[in-house]
């Protein structure tokens, strides 16, 4: 009998207890509950986790070796394991390099399609390359003299001749203003010689010497005329008009691949964009004189004994070391990079770093005093030049740079029109598959409101809602069938439309034979699964149960209301951003929310913008990079900071906790090291720390654990013996304070142990802000990577806000991420005690619950 379901049994993996589940095959199942529940542990670090390390157990010993398979989920039983693709909660950009078309594998099918539909063309007479060794040259030559029994000599130059025949072969004759025996020094040797009665194997003797692969000078010479003509002989092809040719051999897809050597642009190394000394970085405040430090680059510490010889030479060179660096006149910085006199200026120090930069911590000092500039050679297509004017040549002729500067929209109309005109096109036949594919794969990007999206958009530019969407897309065009799909806030940023769209694909998925499991807190895809299951009942160490499996149920929440307050209006007219102007607006000491269409840019300006031009106005440091330009606003509050929050959070490391992260656990070391008893025995604060050598246990170091590599089998990991997986050496771990141990805070709930330790005001602070976002139930020593999303979010929130923040402007985006509505109203009782503190806030959020509690909702087109 089939089975029709995935069984789980005996889940035990993080807060969960001993969880049993069956879920539907070939369905479409949405997982709920509170942030915290055992949603993520769950679907991913038990059902995905476990088919990915199973599928990978299956390659080869020597395969696995190189792959880091995930360790063994804490399960009794999955059954049947299916192939797997999971899209996560956070998923780092790796690597300056990829664009928007490698994220969603488009790039290499276009390699493909333009290898063997294009050719190349001349950029100045847009003629048709063709090959030198042209044949009917030399046959119109010989048959313009009405040769009958001639002998016709045909002469190579030497070295050419040596690449065909090697350096053991030597001719019967060689050429200097006529034929005669052979001659070492003389510069053409004979490659052959025919009657004028066999010129019709002309092209088969070209052919058996593969002349199409040598660079060089062919002479042919009718002795009984004394006529001699010479013809250029190349594997390069070039322009008919003017000699113009490609200068490398196109034979491959790689050819077009920026991460190859065959195609990537040799200026760039096919990144599209240069690193260049930024001036605004060595100078960051040009209202600082150059006797206040305004050359900010001289106050390294490897640097700062130059910084006297400087203005020594600057008062020697005429300029006034008194008055802000912006009153200088330009050739300042002249003087500042060239140097003078026994101050040997900056250029020269920027060319001692480079020489270090085999140091890391030089390499991260240069790069802070560098900004990404396009490439000139290559435009930012990450190409070698001479590939861009390659074409594919339909009724409108398209070069890879046209389309390589392509929108995702503008490329799907490009291929829509190709499959239409392309019949006429040599080995057409064998790529309409894969103009299908990309077709196919392009649709569901515009679909998902990606069409605006410049194909070559730097993946680390991205808003994290388009990067989101630019991973779904690999998934939601995948043709297969019998595979697993977990997705985690896949509705993550987008409205009701694109959900709807979202939805349209997912069933598609679901059509063909795939299943689907979704985590997620939109009610709309909750109401249209085939199956919700709720988990619960609370978060941490409450949660951990199914609380519901079944259809949808709706769960009536009281909205919020606004305070309806008057506020006052802020106007920020004609804005500028890439190259597109709009005017913006915002209540001050309010709650905005900026709600619209992904498409829209309203994070463009409403994060980056706003808060460039707030900072730029009153004098604070830039939030961001983005060029903005903009009339002065008028009546602009003097905010005290701009805070920007977004939802990335890709920076931690494997021994980050939840401690560590919002700074409570060095209130609690300092608290344990104060105790008489530490006191008399000497004990610091470093002594409480399991990363510090006078306390961490010697056997484990401080992990906790013993990790035993097993070679091609899985590790084992076991706990350590000595300390009891306690970190601390044991006599440290068991330090009690009359409550609670060492290791019991760090391991119980904070809701258990806070309430006893006697914590500093900042302390207090933090653990207000804790109860309120409802973050009590973790515990100091949970690690950050096994917390889901809306925990991390709220914990990131936290640890940027654990200052008093007043009379502020603070930006928030996509901040109802992994909240259930229950948790989102939480959180507007956070902002409300923000607005009144006279801080400004906005929201670029599509949440319906902020959208109800805004005293001002923007709707941006």
């Amino acid at each position: 009998m089939t089975q029709n379901f995935i069984s789980i049994k005996g889940a035990r993996t993080h807060n969960l207890k001993n969880v049993d589940l069956a879920i539907a095959l070939n369905s479409i199942t949405c997982i709920a509950g509170p942030s915290g529940s055992g949603k993520s542990s769950l679907a991913f670090h038990t059902l995905l986790s476990e088919s990915k390390r199973r599928f990978m157990n299956s390659f080869p010993g020597d395969v696995k070796f190189f792959w880091d398979i995930p360790q063994s989920a804490d399960v009794d039983e999955i059954f049947p394991v299916l192939p797997v693709w999971g899209l996560a909660q956070t998923n780092p950009v790796v690597g300056s390099r990829p664009s928007a078309v490698d994220l969603v594998g488009v790039n290499d099918q276009l390699s493909k399609l333009i290898f063997s539909l294009g050719d190349s063309y001349c950029k100045t007479h847009k003629q048709k390359f063709v090959e030198k060794i042209a044949l009917n040259q030399i046959r119109n030559f010989l048959e313009a003299h009405d040769l009958e029994n001639e002998a016709v000599h045909f002469f190579m130059e030497s070295t050419s001749f040596k690449k065909i025949y090697g350096d053991s072969f030597l001719p019967a004759r060689s050429f200097c203003d006529e034929v005669r025996a052979f001659n070492y020094e003389d510069e053409y040797w004979e490659l052959f010689r025919i009657k004028g009665t066999r010129l019709s194997s002309l092209d088969k003797k070209f052919k058996e010497l593969n002349l199409e692969n040598i660079n060089g000078s062919l002479k042919v010479f009718i002795p009984l005329r004394g006529v001699t003509s010479s013809f250029v002989i190349s594997k390069e092809r070039s322009c008919p008009v003017c000699d113009e040719s490609i200068g490398i051999k196109i034979d491959s897809p790689q050819n077009f691949s920026a991460f190859t050597p065959l195609g990537a642009c040799s200026v760039c190394s096919g990144h599209g964009m240069n690193l260049e000394i930024d001036r605004e970085k060595i100078v960051k405040n040009t209202s600082l004189s150059l006797k206040e430090g305004a050359v900010n680059f001289l106050s390294y510490s490897r640097f700062e004994h130059i910084f006297p010889v400087m203005l020594k030479e600057a008062k020697k060179s005429g300029f006034d070391i008194t008055i802000p660096f912006c009153e200088l006149p330009s050739k300042v910085w002249n003087f500042l990079e060239k140097g003078s006199g026994q101050y040997v200026g900056l250029e020269s120090l920027y060319e001692y770093l480079e020489s270090k930069r085999y140091k890391k911590n030089v390499r991260i000092l240069l790069r802070s005093l560098k900004t990404e500039v396009l490439c000139q050679s290559c435009n930012g297509t990450r190409l070698k030049n001479e590939l861009l004017s390659f074409c594919i040549n339909t009724k409108q002729r398209t070069s890879v740079q046209d389309i390589l500067e392509y929108t995702f929209s503008e490329l799907l109309n490009f291929l829509v029109r190709l499959e239409k005109e392309g019949a006429e096109l040599l080995n057409w036949k064998n790529s309409q598959k894969i103009v299908k594919q990309l077709i196919e794969i392009l649709k569901v990007s515009v679909d998902l409101g990606l069409g605006h999206l410049k194909l070559l958009k730097k993946v680390k530019y991205l808003s994290v809602n388009d990067y989101q969407k630019l991973l779904l897309v690999k998934y939601l065009s995948f043709q297969g069938s019998g595979s697993l799909f977990v997705l985690d806030e896949a509705s993550l940023g987008i409205d009701l439309d694109e959900q709807k769209v979202l939805l349209k694909y997912l069933k598609k998925l679901k059509k063909n034979l795939n299943t689907i499991l979704l985590v997620d807190h939109s009610e709309y895809l909750q109401k249209n699964s085939d199956e919700v299951i709720v988990m619960g009942p609370g978060a941490g160490h409450l949660g951990g149960e199914i609380v519901y499996q079944g259809k949808f149920r709706n769960s009536k929440i009281e909205m919020p209301t606004p305070s309806g307050d008057k506020l006052k209006e802020l106007k920020l007219p004609k804005v500028m951003l890439n190259g597109e102007s709009r005017d913006l607006s915002l209540s001050i000491e309010g709650i905005n929310v900026i709600r619209g269409k992904s498409y829209s840019l309203k994070k463009d300006y409403y994060i980056e913008a706003v808060a460039n031009i707030v900072s730029e106005v009153l004098g604070l440091e830039k939030i961001s990079s983005q060029q903005v330009q903009f009339s002065r606003p008028k009546g602009l509050v003097n905010f005290n900071k701009v805070l920007v929050l977004n939802s990335k959070f890709n920076r931690y490391s494997s021994r980050s906790t939840v401690g560590t992260m919002i700074g409570l656990t060095p209130f609690i070391r300092k608290y344990y090291a104060s105790l008489a008893v530490s006191k008399n025995l000497g004990l610091k604060d470093g002594h409480f720390s399991p990363n510090s050598d006078l306390g961490k246990c010697l056997s484990c170091e401080g992990k906790g654990v013993h990790n035993i590599d097993m070679q091609f089998l899985e590790d084992v990991v076991l706990s350590c013996d000595d300390c009891n997986g306690m970190k601390l050496k044991p006599f440290i771990a068991t330090i009690s304070d009359g409550n609670f141990t060492i290791n019991e805070v760090f391991t119980k709930p904070l809701s258990e142990v806070l309430p006893s330790v006697k914590l500093t005001p900042k302390g207090r602070r933090i653990w207000d802000y804790l109860k309120l976002l409802n973050l009590d139930y973790l515990n100091l020593d949970r690690p950050l990577s096994s917390l889901s999303g809306g925990e991390k979010q709220r914990l990131k929130l936290l640890s940027e806000l654990q200052s008093s923040i007043e009379n502020s402007l603070v930006i928030f985006e996509d901040l109802s991420f992994g909240l259930s509505s229950t948790e989102t109203l939480k959180i507007c009782e956070f902002l409300e005690s923000l607005k009144n503190k006279g801080n400004t806030i906005i929201l670029v959020d599509e949440n319906v619950v902020f959208s109800n509690f805004a005293d001002r909702n923007i709707e941006f087109q």
